[in-house]
């Protein structure tokens, strides 16, 4: 019983010791990522959280648990009405640029027949993130100005009579910069997807008589919903926070949430509402990922 009962305890020990490496070598692979979690991320959430709960009083912040500067956000202008502005603003940009990168997605996945051909389109989607984003922006500034290509275009062609001053300094200025702006993330998002859409699927439609309209509609269609809902999300979270369009191009009645808080930290000093409106920010962030999350799982087409 000795001789047979030893080996089978050897392996049992062998076998926990073997566990033992495994969990420490794990933990070892985890404390990285965790240590880079906890310092670019819990610490900083936790301090924007201590900070809101407070207040200033004479330019000093005053540590405290009070929940005004949350409830600020909502009943006190111009907060709310900012960021009401700025969700508008961020969906139109993300409405405008699903529909510029849409086609183009299209045409770059089915249209294009030739590796150097796409990798010339790919490539000229993603030059623009190269250029700096101010001199994109000064740029729509002078395409949209009294004196620039659009109002001088309109003048020559008999159009108008004198500079059209509708097209800067509004919010119309402001979607259009934004939308030139960040349409190579639609672009990218729904090209990836697109790029999911199996040929022999395709060809089955066509073998069973269905036109082109109808396979669009019926197979290309849902299959690239989550590349669009991906490509939009992005668009509206850049968008939403932009700070230097609303500036360049927008005018004071186009301020923008960044703005605001910018304003709050610099000029008049006041920490705790800029880390409360932070707060609403990235938890309103949470809220749209979620419900994106949501939308694409049941938008998913499976196949």
């Amino acid at each position: 019983m000795t001789t047979i009962e030893r080996p089978v305890e050897l392996k049992g020990t062998s076998i926990r010791s073997a566990r033992a490496i495994e969990r420490r070598r794990l933990l070892l692979w985890l404390v990285p990522p965790l240590a880079w979690f906890t310092v670019f991320m819990l610490i900083p959430y936790a301090t924007l959280l201590y900070t809101s709960l407070g207040h200033v009083d004479d330019m000093r912040f005053i540590p405290g648990l009070s929940l005004d500067n949350f409830v600020r956000v909502f009943t006190v202008d111009p907060y709310l009405s900012v960021i009401l502005k700025s969700a508008r603003i961020g969906l139109m940009t993300a409405v405008f640029s699903s529909i510029v990168a849409y086609p183009l997605a299209f045409y770059l996945a089915f249209h294009v027949r030739t590796q150097r051909l796409k990798f010339l389109i790919y490539l000229l989607v993603i030059v623009p993130w190269w250029a700096s984003y101010l001199v994109k922006a000064y740029a729509w500034k002078t395409i949209l100005g009294s004196g620039g290509i659009l109002n001088v275009g309109m003048q020559n062609l008999g159009l108008v009579h004198e500079p059209v001053r509708l097209f800067l300094y509004n919010e119309f200025s402001v979607d259009m910069t934004l939308t030139y702006i960040f349409t190579p993330f639609a672009v990218l998002s729904i090209y990836a997807q697109l790029e999911r859409v199996p040929t022999s699927l395709i060809e089955a439609a066509r073998n069973l008589g269905a036109d082109g309209w109808m396979i669009f509609r019926r197979i290309i269609l849902p299959i690239s919903v989550p590349g669009v809902v991906a490509g939009a999300i992005i668009t509206f979270s850049l968008a939403f926070g932009d700070f230097v369009a609303p500036v360049l191009v927008g005018g004071p009645d186009s301020v923008m949430i960044s703005n605001v808080v910018i304003n709050l930290l610099g000029v008049a000093f006041d920490w705790p509402m800029a880390a409360a409106i932070g707060l609403v920010i990235i938890t309103l962030g949470l809220l749209l990922i979620s419900a994106s999350g949501w939308l694409e799982e049941k938008t998913q087409t499976r196949f």
